[in-house]
């Protein structure tokens, strides 16, 4: 099927040349293929079944939140109360009604959706998150706004018509969101409907509305929470204003007098210049990198399984590297560390040239290893990898009886 992104906007390279960041794209199914395998109707009656609790799920009618009372209760669960619990028949009454079901979340703890998230933020190195939309027949769930991060909408089910304005304001960051302080929107500049199948890319700061037609409509909305330079920026100048100088306190009595405090302003920008030209852009990058890095969880589908499995390894076991994982390997003066997502392995540096080839290859026997550590070394440290998410065990040998 292609990476995550290949299924969303077809040819990769003219999508980022032309529309990331820049303008909506409208892909239809016919070259995108469909999504039904991230999520159905089946799996929201499923999800719906399971009493899912608020914020994961909410309810809009008309561009507006339904208060959560109408569709939520208070339940019991291990001998405690728990409140905010969605109320089945009661949500498809909302539904009925005419409001949209929303699931959010979903790249948290829907298998499919998870693993779709992470094949497309680990190719654009920008988090992704995803919430579904279930609309009733010719109704609207959202009014007219723009979202602060890029959205990709796939249509699962049914057919939604969609509008999209140009931008209000330019590439708003997280605190510029939508008001209707901000007018009306000019004429839109396109006009969809999405079938199943579709694909359609929203950069942030364009706003939209949509409308289902005479039937049921799902989509998953994937976001993609992109890193600006703003916040690359933001943390070369919050590394230098830490210096003593800039923890000191205004003057008293400095809001008397502007034009002294303009000028005391004056010989703080001077000095905040010339200590951004001491900083060193390649400690910048590997922060932004490993912030990027750490803050992508394991996907640990099936580990019950592989714990299991783990004494029965021997040299003929096969192992791969999990769908996924995150392994990105660097030494310096006190050794080596692989950072595994949101956690970080510290090793002797005589580890690093085992590491750096299970880093680059896809598939191996745990004997493959045996130019580069002793039997009890390669078996310690692929069990410990199969722990820590970064391996998976495919077959785990046949010298056991």
């Amino acid at each position: 099927m292609g990476t995550s992104l290949a299924r969303c906007v077809g040819d990769v390279e003219r999508f980022l040349d032309e529309h990331w960041a820049r303008s909506p794209r409208h892909l239809t199914a016919t070259l995108g293929g469909g999504f039904t395998d991230l999520l159905s109707l089946d799996d929201v009656d499923r999800l719906i079944s399971t009493f899912p609790r608020r914020p994961a799920l909410r309810m809009v009618r008309d561009g507006k939140p339904l208060d959560p009372a109408a569709y939520t209760r208070t339940a019991s669960l291990g001998g405690q109360t728990v409140s905010d619990v969605g109320d089945t028949p009661r949500i498809y009454d909302e539904f009925h009604a005419g409001a949209t079901l929303v699931l959010q979340g979903l790249h948290r703890y829907w298998p499919a959706v998870m693993r779709f998230c992470r094949d497309l933020e680990l190719e654009l190195t920008h988090p992704a998150q995803a919430n579904a939309y279930v609309t009733p027949p010719t109704s609207r769930g959202l009014a007219v706004h723009h979202d602060t991060h890029d959205v990709f909408v796939l249509q699962l089910a049914g057919r939604k018509q969609w509008a999209v304005h140009e931008p209000v304001v330019e590439l708003p960051l997280p605190g510029q969101r939508w008001s209707s302080d901000l007018g009306d929107p000019e004429p839109p500049i396109l006009t969809a409907e999405l079938r199943p199948g579709d694909c359609l890319y929203i950069p942030r700061g364009f706003p939209h509305a949509a409308e289902s037609r005479q039937e049921i409509s799902a989509h998953l909305t994937v976001g993609v929470l992109t890193t600006t330079w703003k916040d690359v920026m933001s943390d070369a100048v919050a590394e230098v204003v830490d210096d003593l100088e800039f923890r000191r306190s205004l003057p008293v009595g400095f809001a008397h007098d502007e034009d002294a405090l303009a000028a005391d302003i004056a010989d703080h920008v001077e000095r905040l210049r010339a200590s951004l030209d001491k900083v060193d852009p390649s400690e910048v990058a590997r922060r932004t990198a490993r912030r990027f890095w750490s803050r992508r969880w394991p996907v640990l589908t099936g580990q019950l399984g592989q714990l299991m499995a783990l004494s029965e390894m021997d040299d003929s076991s096969q192992v791969q590297r999990r769908e996924g994982s995150i392994c990105v390997v660097r030494s310096d003066p006190d050794g080596l560390s692989c950072l595994l997502g949101d956690r970080e392995l510290t090793m002797p540096s005589a580890l690093e040239p085992v590491m750096r080839w299970i880093a680059e290859t896809g598939g191996f026997t745990v004997g493959d290893l045996d130019e580069l550590l002793d039997e009890g070394s390669r078996l310690t440290l692929v069990r410990r990898l199969v722990r820590e998410g970064l391996l998976e065990i495919v077959d785990v040998g046949g010298t056991h009886g």
